[in-house]
């Protein structure tokens, strides 16, 4: 079915493209240790000084032109993390330098935002993506460096279970320390169940008045992930 496009709705649109997308960028320069506050510095991937906002606030910022470019989101299809790659240019070896020193930046935070030429004056007008920096290579004949964005539990060397994460089944060892509160103050560490079996069930935990250390994960809900 064919349908009528306004006129002021195709007028949006031609000036939504025309103007096109700016992407900013806040780089986390410095991170806190001690009492030393975190630094940022704003930048913006156009010939010009552009003025936005601070990242979801509505705090007035300038970001400075800056050399610097960014690649497609690689997004998690369930076997890789998603990541981004910036490119930053005009490096010279005074900047190479900084960089190996500061061990490429490491888990610093960068935030990208885009956001229209047209909705410069409306901070809530962008979208917002924070990623990490994994690491950095330099490209010495083109004179760039190429900084890995990832997640943060990536960077931070989260270690996640490998074991099935499961509603109503737990994985303790029946009448093992875990299973009667180790980690809680020795006189309320439970005796060895009397019951020598075990459904490892939360139903079957609860009645033996130990459903505080059930080792399943009743939050995880019951709805079903379909890709497709």
């Amino acid at each position: 079915m064919v349908q009528d496009i306004h006129a002021s709705l195709e007028l949006e649109i031609d000036k939504l493209e025309s103007q096109g997308i700016v992407n900013l960028f806040e780089v986390e320069t410095q991170q806190a240790i001690n009492a030393t506050p975190v630094a940022y510095a704003y930048w913006a991937e156009w010939n010009a000084t552009v003025s936005y906002f601070v990242p979801e606030t509505t705090t007035p910022q300038d970001y400075s032109p800056f050399p610097i470019g960014r690649s497609e989101i690689e997004t998690d299809d369930g076997t890789k993390i998603p990541s981004l790659r910036l490119n930053i240019g005009a490096v010279s070896q005074e900047i190479i330098a900084y960089i190996e020193n500061n061990n490429a930046f490491r888990r610093h935070q960068v935030k990208v935002v885009a956001v229209p030429m047209s909705e410069l004056t409306c901070a809530s007008a962008c979208l917002v993506d924070t990623f990490y920096i994994d690491g950095a290579a330099i490209d010495h004949d083109k004179e760039i460096a190429v900084f890995e964005l990832t997640s943060r539990g990536n960077v931070a060397n989260v270690t996640v279970p490998r074991r099935r994460m499961r509603r109503n089944y737990c994985h303790k060892r029946y009448n093992a320390t875990d299973c009667r509160a180790s980690s809680i103050p020795a006189s309320l560490v439970l005796p060895d169940h009397a019951d020598i079996h075990c459904k490892h069930t939360k139903d079957d935990c609860s009645s033996k008045d130990n459903v505080i250390n059930f080792g399943g994960f009743p939050g995880i809900g019951v709805s079903r992930m379909v890709r497709f």
